[in-house]
């Protein structure tokens, strides 16, 4: 990142103690870096001027940040389980924060999902969209559609589209694969599909996703968020967006590396 880093905001999960705060606060003052807020999560929308947001928290927070503040650098400090969207360690933040203002912040973009039901709004995604099953005893059929063509009709618990940075997280859970973080598609993966042949589809940048839910009801989850309630009928179109998430990271860090750390 060329840019001199000059303003701050620190989103602060809250299971994070609040000398973590104070020391990531002090780390940032001491180089200059004026403090524009710090907000613990769940307050609302405030300031948004900064170069760099510095999310004290797991991937959970890490995703809410991205929708507080769309379109900055997030740099996460991993006090979650597995964090494979962090930037640094807890006993990192001083030295993490002296080679970020010193040049060393390298920053991805990785592509986010657009997301609507029936003629709604667009809504964004960053890791994925999830059409799950409302009652547990039940199983729900949905019918797959890719740029106009019809493909399948699954019964199953639901299914998961996921963005090539969510592939390594509840997609991969359920046996999709992970996509390299610079690719430009997105994948489906059915959840409990009841047949003998079911596998996940890989689908490019230009292709739209139209899930029909054609029998029972089911709700709809964008990273973990906010449910919406489906009906019988109800229409989810997916496509890869145009936007993206920015993740901030030191110089030491890699895609596939990350990977090896966190799941093998």
């Amino acid at each position: 990142m060329e840019n001199k880093i000059r303003r701050a905001c620190v989103l602060v999960s809250p299971k994070v103690g609040e000398g973590y705060v104070k020391r990531m606060v002090a780390a940032l003052e001491k180089h200059g870096v004026e403090v524009a807020e710090v907000r613990m999560n769940g307050e609302p929308d405030g300031d948004s001027g900064a170069d760099v947001v510095f999310v004290l928290g797991g991937d959970g927070t890490m995703l809410r940040a991205s929708r507080i503040y769309p379109g900055k650098v997030l740099l996460g400090v991993n006090f979650g389980r597995v964090g494979f969207m962090s930037g640094m360690q807890p006993e990192e933040m001083e030295a993490g924060v002296e080679k970020i203002v010193g040049g060393g912040l390298h920053v991805q973009e990785y592509r986010k999902l657009d997301v609507r039901v029936g003629d709604g709004e667009w809504r964004t995604a960053a890791n994925e969209a999830a059409m799950l099953k409302k009652e547990t005893h039940h199983i729900i059929s949905v019918e797959l559609s890719i740029s106009g063509e019809e493909l399948f009709d699954f019964r199953c618990d639901g299914f998961i589209a996921a963005t090539p940075l969510g592939s390594t997280a509840y997609s991969l859970s359920v046996g999709g694969p992970i996509v390299a973080g610079d690719a430009q598609c997105y994948v489906l993966v059915p959840i409990a599909p009841h047949a003998l042949v079911s596998r996940p589809l890989v689908l490019g940048e230009d292709q739209i996703t139209k899930l029909t839910l054609s029998e029972r009801e089911a709700v709809l989850s964008l990273d973990g968020g906010d449910t919406v309630s489906l009906r019988s009928g109800d229409v989810v179109e997916i496509r890869l967006s145009e936007e993206s998430v920015k993740i901030g990271r030191t110089d030491e860090w890699t895609w596939w590396r990350a990977v090896r750390r966190t799941f093998l």
